[in-house]
């Protein structure tokens, strides 16, 4: 399905994960070298996670859904789901961001 939605095609969630990568390469935060690699690392962590629980998302009856009022539904569940990610990522999530940090730290 390929919708336009400001001006932006969205064709499906791998696009959305490769644009939201695009944009943490362009969009770093201020700070030293060190803040920034590791608020691009969490940002990192969050699409990941995003993408795990769309996929868990993806699993359940929709009589299990959170939320089912048709596509405002869907777009406020997307949006709950993606502060989930946030928080989740920000919180220690699985420890990808750490390990980011770690890898590319001399």
């Amino acid at each position: 399905m390929n919708d336009s939605i400001g001006g932006m095609n969205q064709a499906g969630p791998a696009n959305l994960a490769q644009l939201q990568l695009q944009n943490l390469r362009y969009n770093l935060p201020e700070g030293s070298e060190a803040d920034q690699l590791r608020q691009v690392a969490q940002d990192f962590e969050a699409i990941f996670m995003k993408q795990m629980l769309d996929s868990m998302r993806g699993t359940l009856n929709s009589e299990n859904r959170l939320v089912d009022t048709g596509m405002a539904g869907e777009f406020y569940e997307d949006m709950l789901y993606d502060e989930y990610a946030q928080i989740m990522a920000k919180t220690g999530g699985i420890g990808l961001a750490d390990m980011i940090v770690k890898q590319h730290t001399p």
